[in-house]
């Protein structure tokens, strides 16, 4: 669009000055088309001229050579003196980071049950005992409180499978026990009737009924597990299957009942068809007592309290068993009225020679008492096998023995003069509250 301008531009100009010199009279009488060509004609012309004129001082002004002017034709400008400013206090470059992951959260402690029990051990009558039909027996269970809830005496303890055994199915708490603490928990129960074996669960109960025990979660009960033994039917107290009903102990200490026949602190054991010294089988109730092996060593077993009437007799017959060859014991029967001493009703000595002896003691001197029985055995040998027995020892009316047999008196026999007779300590019957143990439930209250 510029290019166009520029042309147009001189052809004015040209006309105007054409317009000056042509005389203001003249008269016009060519052909306007030639006229037009002429004058386009003359403006070429003078451009030509034009530019050519002025291409020529362009090229002449630039050939000639540039001097300095001694006037500068601008002033020198005054530059002003830079005083640096103090530095500044730098500023920190902001650094963007990402936020740091927050700590993991402290693992919280798993949570608690509220109501939880540990099973810590059977205090009495252990998994297994032995005993007479319709016997009375206390069952203690040691159990620690693990939950994080009180047990209150709206707690109780149910029955809830097996045998019932006891005479209500629920005894409430008499006491409070806080978790932590470890207790006894005590019950009175009944042996069945018959003989055989038996079982008996039972759990813990809240206030709200609801049932717990103890292991994993709480589920499983605390148990018994008893052998029920016949008493023979003549008998007023059978001493063999009522072992278990005693507390025993060796001097190595106290020992289970039923024990175990190999252990070297000695044990009881119930025989139902012993062999005794001589070969002689038998098929009557028989207490197997075992003292440990070394010399001086006993065994000893503490009844609890039985009545004694009039006419009544302590009856047993004793010896070695087979199999015994060097077997030298002494038997030491004792009676202890409770709050007394206890006293001896006789000793006596045996050795494996083939022969047994047979005691028959009168203790209606007794009448009306309750008295325990404790019966006692001694190691006289060194590294012997003192394998005594205890042939249906009882307490029977009368006191019928055969003919044939003689009587044997309250008098030691044999008894060597060397042989120490261990000192009688009398257990007393195992109740709920045991030494060191915070025991808040000596025996759970009946539900009326």
């Amino acid at each position: 669009m510029k290019r166009l301008r520029f042309p147009l531009m001189l052809l004015l100009i040209t006309l105007s000055v054409l317009a000056c010199r042509i005389p203001s009279r003249a008269v016009v009488t060519e052909d306007p088309g030639a006229i037009y060509t002429q004058a386009a004609a003359t403006v070429q012309a003078m451009i030509t001229e034009l530019a050519g004129q002025t291409a020529v001082a362009m090229l002449t002004e630039m050939s000639k050579p540039i001097q300095a002017s001694p006037t500068p034709l601008f002033p020198t400008p005054e530059i002003a003196t830079f005083t640096p400013l103090p530095s500044p206090t730098p500023i920190p470059p902001i650094v963007i980071t990402s936020p740091a992951p927050p700590p993991p959260p402290t693992a919280a402690p798993p949570s608690v049950a509220c109501d939880l029990a540990q099973f810590i051990a059977d205090m009495t009558v252990a998994d297994g005992t032995l005993l007479p039909a319709e016997s009375s027996f206390t069952k203690i269970w040691r159990v620690k409180n693990i939950g994080s809830c009180a047990w209150t005496k709206n707690y109780a303890l149910r029955f809830v499978d097996g045998t019932e055994m006891g005479v209500k199915k629920i005894y409430p708490f008499n006491g409070r026990v806080s978790p932590g603490e470890v207790v006894d928990i005590a019950v009175e129960l009944t042996a069945p009737a018959k003989a055989g074996n038996y079982q008996s669960y039972w759990m813990l109960a809240n206030e709200n009924d609801k049932l717990f025990g103890v292991g994993a979660g709480g589920k499983t009960p605390l148990s018994i597990k008893i052998s029920v033994l016949k008493p023979i039917a003549d008998y007023r107290f059978d001493l063999a299957t009522a072992m278990c009903l005693a507390s025993w102990k060796s001097n190595a200490g106290d020992l289970p009942c039923p024990g175990n026949s190999k252990s070297a602190n000695g044990s009881v054991i119930f025989l139902g068809k012993p062999k005794f010294e001589g070969n002689r089988q038998e098929n009557e109730p028989t207490l197997w007592t075992r003292p440990p092996k070394t010399k001086g060593s006993w065994i000893q077993g503490v009844y609890p309290a039985f009545k004694i009437k009039n006419g009544d007799h302590f009856i047993a017959e004793i010896g070695c068993l087979d199999q015994s060859p060097s077997c030298k014991v002494t038997f030491t029967l004792q009676y202890q009225v409770p709050g007394n001493n206890a006293q001896t009703l006789g000793e006596w000595y045996e050795t494996n020679d083939g022969k047994t002896t047979l005691i028959d003691i009168d203790l209606s001197a007794l009448a009306d008492k309750q008295v325990k029985f404790i019966l006692t055995v001694t190691n006289n040998a060194k590294d012997g096998t003192p394998n005594a027995f205890w042939f249906v020892p009882s307490v029977r009316s009368g006191g019928v023995l055969p003919t044939k047999t003689p009587t044997p008196t309250a008098t030691a026999t044999g008894v060597p003069v060397d042989t120490p007779t261990p000192t009688v300590t009398v257990s007393p019957t195992p109740t709920a509250t045991q030494t060191g143990i915070p025991t808040v439930i000596p025996l759970p209250t009946e539900t009326p």
